[in-house]
């Protein structure tokens, strides 16, 4: 697995509050950037939908799970497995966050 440089992606600042998502456009991907709690993390994913192509920052989130506002499609923030099809699943990018940013490893 190749290892992509670290891109910054936001402020702290600007991330969304916890149990919320947002939408970001960066370096031509767009993303998907879920905070979620117990513990405390980001987790960022493409943002269409793999089943699709629906906004998932504009889906709503509960016990680690997204659902896809177009038809619903549910996945897991931990792991990207979806519960309708074990043939779907939701890419997740590495992230870290640091005293000020959140950073992502982005293919190219």
């Amino acid at each position: 697995m190749t290892a992509y440089p670290w891109v910054r992606l936001l402020a702290l600042a600007e991330c969304p509050p916890e149990g919320k998502s947002r939408f970001v456009a960066c370096n031509g991907h767009e993303l998907a950037v879920f905070h979620l709690a117990e513990p405390r993390r980001f987790v960022v994913t493409p943002n269409g939908c793999p089943h699709a192509g629906g906004n998932l920052a504009a889906g709503h989130i509960e016990d680690h799970q997204v659902c896809c506002p177009w038809h619903e499609w549910t996945f897991d923030l931990d792991t990207g497995s979806c519960r309708l099809s074990p043939e779907v699943s939701l890419t997740r990018y590495e992230s870290r966050q640091t005293e000020d940013f959140l950073w992502v490893r982005l293919p190219d």
